[in-house]
This record gives C-alpha cells, sequence and structure tokens, in this order.
C-alpha cells in the first residue's frame, strides 16, 4: 500500500503579512479593553474620592460641635457669644454647642455656676441640669446641684424651673427667692435665699409635694418654716399630695389633715400636732 506524503508548503510573503497583521491587530485590541478597565476604575475611584472629600466637608460644616469649659482647680470666668457671662464654680461644667445662639440659646450644666444673662424676650436663656431646666429671658441667677439635690437662687429679673421629666411641673422664682428640691424629685420648695450663710425660716413659701410619705413631708415642712410638728406613729407612712402658693405652715397641715382626714391642733406659733 502506497503511504501518502503530505507536504507543508511555506507561507506567502502576503499570507505571512496578513498573518502578521492579525496577531498585532489582535493585540492592539486586548490593550485598548485594559486601558479602557485602567480608565473605568481610575473614574470609579477619583468620584468616590469626591464623594468623600464633599461629604466631610458639609458634616464638618453642619454637624454641631460643641465647646466645653471645665473649671477644675480653681472656678473660671467664661463670656458666651450672646455676651451672657458665667461664672463657672470649681468641680464643675459647663457644655455650649457651637450653634449657640439660636431661637434658644441652651447650654448644658455639669455642677454649679452663677449666670449673668444678656437679655432677649424673643431667644430665652435655658440652664440644662441633671434632672431640671431653668429657663430666662435675662437675669442673674446661680443653679447648684449636688447629687440628686437642685437648687436656683435668683438674684435678679425672673426664671421659671422645669422638671426636665414632667415639662407640667413648673415653677417661677422672683427676685431673692431659691428652688430647691430638697433632694427629691417629688419635691418643690420655693423660699427666702439664704442671706451671709444663715438658713431664713419663712413664714411663708411655695412647696409642690407629690406621692410622699407623711413623715417625709413633715421633716421638709418643719426645715422650711422652722416649725415643730407632732402625729401618730401609725400615719408616718401615709402617703400625701400638695402643692400650694405663697402658703404658711398652718395653710399645708391644713391641707394635708384633709386628705388623711386628720384633725391639726396649733399648740403654739411654732408648734402643732396632728391627731386622729
Amino acid at each position: 500500500m502506497e503511504k501518502e506524503n503530505h507536504q507543508i508548503h511555506p507561507l506567502s510573503q502576503q499570507e505571512s503579512e496578513d498573518m502578521w497583521e492579525n496577531v498585532i491587530s489582535r493585540i492592539r485590541v486586548q490593550e485598548a479593553n485594559k486601558k479602557k478597565k485602567k480608565r473605568t476604575l481610575y473614574s470609579i475611584i477619583a468620584t468616590t474620592a469626591a464623594i468623600l472629600i464633599v461629604g466631610s466637608i458639609l458634616i464638618f460644616k453642619f454637624y454641631p460641635t460643641q465647646e466645653i469649659y471645665q473649671a477644675k482647680e480653681t472656678e473660671i470666668s467664661i463670656v458666651l457669644k450672646d455676651g451672657t457671662r458665667v461664672t463657672l464654680l470649681k468641680g464643675s461644667k459647663l457644655t455650649v454647642e457651637d450653634s449657640f445662639p439660636q431661637d434658644t440659646r441652651d447650654v448644658f450644666l455639669d455642677g454649679n455656676a452663677i449666670f449673668n444673662v444678656t437679655k432677649s424676650k424673643q431667644h430665652p436663656f435655658i440652664v440644662h441640669g441633671k434632672d431640671y431646666d431653668t429657663k430666662v429671658m435675662g437675669t442673674i441667677f446661680r443653679v447648684a446641684q449636688n447629687g440628686s439635690t437642685f437648687n436656683v437662687d435668683l438674684y435678679e429679673g425672673k426664671v421659671q424651673v422645669i422638671n426636665s421629666k414632667k415639662k407640667e411641673q413648673t415653677f417661677v422664682l422672683h427676685p431673692r427667692e431659691t428652688f430647691s428640691n430638697l433632694g427629691s424629685l417629688k419635691v418643690a420648695s420655693i423660699k427666702p435665699t439664704r442671706i451671709q450663710n444663715q438658713d431664713i425660716k419663712a413664714s411663708t413659701a411655695t412647696l409642690s409635694l407629690k406621692d410622699i410619705s407623711l413623715m417625709d413631708a413633715m421633716q421638709i415642712i418643719e426645715k422650711t418654716y422652722g416649725v415643730k410638728i407632732k402625729f401618730q406613729e401609725n400615719n408616718a407612712q401615709s402617703v400625701i399630695s400638695v402643692t400650694k402658693e405663697n402658703a404658711t405652715a398652718a395653710d399645708l397641715l391644713n391641707l394635708i389633715s384633709i386628705q388623711l382626714n386628720l384633725k391639726i391642733k396649733s399648740i403654739d406659733a411654732k408648734t402643732f400636732e396632728l391627731e386622729n
């Protein structure tokens, strides 16, 4: 059987040139695709970077920042943007939003401070304490916070003290009056401000007592008015609520006696007794 003889014929000059041109063309297409992908990637990276930069600028510009003042070793004096002067007492901290002042002038106090507020009827000045807000238009007052006790001494002007958790519990102070919760959110007391470290026993005061025991109520009334009150031990844990402005000790005891169906007996000007 005769074997077939396959021979490979060399390419012609034209065929070689066509083949080479085809190879080069394919390489060029591949390189172009690579460059296109790189350009797309670079474009995505650049766009993302631009978005991040612009976003950072907007956040920095519009996100509120804070100024924090701390009186660590001694009291410090601060003048706020609206001209309000603050004496920050030792161990206290005052936080002021960078947006201050706006429609309301809000500051946040941890500790004690004296405020001389620039007057503005359109822009109330509000000191946010632990459990109470003190709202003023323009006045001089002192806020003191010690544990659960919250006090406001008013020297000039007029202020509102607001229970921040129960906004309906709002109390108005006039010059030379002191607000105190006597260490309890269930109590509110307004009486003449102490002068020269001497405790003035009020003949009249505003008291608000919410859901507290008779024993605690009697202690508060005794401390506020400088009186002595006797009552039977079996009534000590009876719960009472009473609120009265410009009240005498006798006024409050009369309201309490009605709630508990007790009789009030006046032994002398400074001594009272609640009887069954």
